[in-house]
């Protein structure tokens, strides 16, 4: 049994007259002690599938269909205060800016101290032990001194290391990460995704990635999903997406990769931009940026199919 499962989820958003198909009846699953990547581009739908999993969907928009089901439960028929005793103990999410998610005017201690605090029952004196613990933990240095310190006074690595302390305060079965390294030079992206591997390994999670970078999913992933405007293309172990990418989108992310051995001038980009969500194109949503794209690619929405064991794929030109 799959520690979380997704079935057929919609999440859309109401504006005006439009709607809005952020994440349009996509499935997947996370294994125990697995990570999962969602890949692609701005406006792709993974962070919206990320904060409709947490159940952190705030109207406009809405999550109209589908089954999210963790450890055999399914989140979205849980009251609100079922869910907020799953959320951020059982299930915990790291956001993609610090300073957006955490509150400037409490230290940071005190914050890794809530979490425990509202999950676990701790003694409030041994709560305040641990939170300074959890900051040794993530390599926050002098963190007893550190402790009353409100966020402001730590660098962007640094933050992002406090909420990866406040997110396995509890020690969570599932963790998200959502763009976890966004806004860092490289060199503390490396040290981030090194901290959260540890971190995987060490308290037997499972986590779910979400990124743009495909450099990360490399390095951290077991398994890929391909998102582009709020469908699977492609879906795959890390190692066949790398060996075989079978979805042009797919191909198209892997060329925009510099490489060291390659001696082209100039970086491949992928033609167009990604659609607006309330302006998709018939049949397949990539055809308008597809050199192989057909008058049937025009017509029809290909159906995500395994083409082998783990390798999923959406297109009408796969064996291509």
């Amino acid at each position: 049994m799959s520690l979380l499962e997704v079935r057929d989820l919609k999440t859309y958003f109401y504006i005006g007259n439009q709607v809005i198909k952020a994440v349009d009846g996509i499935s997947f699953s996370v294994e125990r002690n697995e990570t999962l990547a969602i890949v692609g581009e701005s406006g792709s739908g993974k962070s919206v599938t990320a904060l409709s999993v947490m159940r952190l969907i705030n109207p406009p928009g809405k999550v109209i269909e589908g089954d999210i089901n963790y450890n055999n439960v399914n989140l979205q028929k849980l009251s609100e205060k079922q869910m907020c005793m799953v959320r951020g103990d059982r299930v915990s999410m790291i956001y993609q800016e610090p300073m957006m998610s955490l509150n400037p005017a409490i230290s940071v201690g005190e914050q890794i101290r809530e979490a425990l605090l509202i999950h676990k029952t701790v003694p409030k004196s041994e709560s305040k032990k641990r939170a300074i613990q959890l900051m040794n933990f993530v390599s926050i240095p002098e963190a007893q001194v550190r402790y009353n310190d409100l966020p402001a006074k730590f660098s962007g690595g640094m933050r992002q290391r406090i909420m990866i302390a406040i997110a396995i305060a509890c020690n969570p079965d599932l963790l998200i990460a959502d763009e976890p390294t966004t806004a860092l030079d490289v060199t503390i992206q490396s040290e981030i995704m090194e901290l959260l591997r540890s971190m995987k390994n060490k308290l037997n999670m499972s986590m779910l990635l979400i990124t743009h970078d495909l450099g990360v999913v490399a390095e951290n992933a077991d398994r890929v999903i391909v998102m582009y405007c709020g469908k699977i293309m492609e879906e795959a172990s890390v190692q066949d997406l790398f060996r075989k990418p079978m979805h042009p989108y797919t191909v198209g992310l892997m060329k925009c990769i510099p490489r060291i051995d390659s001696s082209v001038d100039k970086l491949y980009s992928i033609p167009g931009y990604i659609p607006h969500p309330s302006q998709f194109p018939e049949g397949c949503r990539f055809n308008d940026r597809c050199e192989r794209a057909t008058d049937k690619c025009r017509e029809k929405m290909p159906e995500l199919i395994e083409i082998h064991e783990g390798h999923k794929v959406r297109c009408w030109q796969h064996h291509d």
